[in-house]
């Protein structure tokens, strides 16, 4: 095990390079957690905060104007620009949901946090117990330094590196299942809320890959490339979608219409002022158009993806309001159609 000043010279060697690994990747270089590779900043550019006031911290955040809000996973990475108001807390979630930050934070599962300072960006940066990163937080030219500041001095606690205790996760492989085809597939037409699917699939102890298998006419594989003509015909259209990125704590959702698309080798780009979604499409493995009975008017359809873990990289649904206009719902599956394997 290299102690932690040797870690330390690696993370700063990593940082003069020309081209500077993100913290992910630069991470995964030295072979510990992204919480850690922060942490080894602490009384440098880098402070804990204190663990058991982040909803506290994140309610405060209006006065700081306008962030950036930053949710990602292995593969997908939605990025917002927008204040931090109106928030709420419900159950085990702290809920932002307006137009510009819309989140759903699952802050009890949340185990650190960081102000960090890097190459005169401050970000807040947080973590689950097994160090990776759940959602991040950027200072925009728009925000107040000085609140930001005021934050930081009530949030701030003394904690070294010495205090992280990062939790192993196991990973499990995707187990093969014999499923009853017919009663999943009648269980599937009685959902009446997007909310059962989770249930359901736990029931028969399935990945939603595994079910989708087994839906018949209510799922269907797509092309490789199903994401990219998606969003080109959707922007050409401006048909607003529902886009939602998640992780093992939280989850960014996208409501809105894309714009300025840009590929840059694997990665699939939406590049608008306020919003910016970017896509690895090397890590996707499967793409699905699913329905969903649970409008009483017709079917719900989405656009899923997924990993070789079969784990969910991103869901997207035509937005709330559209689906009023038949016009639209027509072209959005018209669409979806299209992209069938």
């Amino acid at each position: 095990m290299l102690t932690i000043t040797t870690l330390y010279q690696q993370k700063k060697d990593l940082l003069t390079q020309e081209r500077p690994q993100r913290a992910r990747e630069a991470a995964k270089t030295l072979k510990i957690t992204e919480a850690e590779y922060v942490a080894l900043s602490l009384s440098d550019t880098c402070t804990m905060l204190d663990g058991n006031r982040f909803a506290e911290l994140l309610l405060q955040l209006e006065p700081v104007g306008k962030l950036m809000a930053l949710t990602r996973n292995d593969a997908m990475v939605l990025e917002h620009h927008g204040v931090y108001k109106d928030g709420y807390q419900k159950e085990t979630y702290l809920i932002f949901n307006t137009p510009e930050i819309d989140l759903r934070l699952q802050i009890s599962k949340w185990k650190y946090g960081f102000a960090v300072e890097e190459k005169n960006r401050q970000s807040l940066q947080f973590f689950d117990q097994f160090g990776e990163a759940a959602h991040k937080i950027y200072i925009t030219d728009a925000s107040d330094k000085t609140a930001y500041e005021n934050i930081l001095h009530d949030f701030s606690t003394t904690a070294t590196f010495q205090d992280l205790v990062i939790k192993n996760k196991t990973k499990t492989k995707v187990a093969s299942v014999k499923i009853n085809q017919e009663a999943i597939h009648k269980d599937w037409l009685a959902l009446n809320d997007v909310h059962q699917v989770n249930a359901l699939l736990k029931d028969y102890g399935v990945t939603r890959p595994q079910a989708y298998r087994c839906l018949k006419e209510n799922s269907s594989l797509l092309q490789s490339s199903a994401l990219e003509d998606m969003l080109q015909q959707v922007s050409e259209l401006q048909i607003p979608l529902l886009i939602f990125v998640s992780n093992a704590t939280s989850t960014q959702i996208h409501n809105g219409v894309v714009n300025k698309l840009m590929e840059m080798g694997p990665w699939f780009n939406v590049l608008d002022p306020a919003f910016s979604l970017h896509a690895n499409m090397e890590l996707v493995t499967e793409t699905w158009m699913v329905a969903k009975n649970i409008n009483k008017d017709h079917p719900t359809y989405s656009m899923e993806l997924f990993d070789a873990n079969q784990e969910t990289l991103m869901v997207i649904y035509l937005q709330m309001e559209a689906i009023s206009d038949n016009k639209v719902i027509n072209k959005w599956l018209e669409i979806l159609n299209s992209l069938k394997e």
